[in-house]
């Protein structure tokens, strides 16, 4: 399970960001309208509380300011 991803915000839109951690490894997680407004700037660190949703046709993370 992937609790949480701390790195370089890559990329940041309403619905999504993409995030590069210090190993190279780039997540995409799914975010709400409040995390997005709290974001920082790309290039920025951040760090992300997660939940992996694993379905029959798709795995899809969810990012949150604060664990659930």
């Amino acid at each position: 399970m992937i609790a949480l991803v701390t790195g370089t915000l890559v990329t940041r839109e309403l619905d999504r960001v993409e995030i590069m951690t210090a190993g190279g490894v780039g997540y995409e997680c799914l975010i709400p309208l409040s995390v997005f407004e709290g974001l920082p700037a790309t290039g920025q660190q951040v760090t992300l509380h997660t939940h992996l949703s694993v379905r029959e046709d798709a795995w899809h993370l969810y990012g949150f300011a604060h664990p659930l």
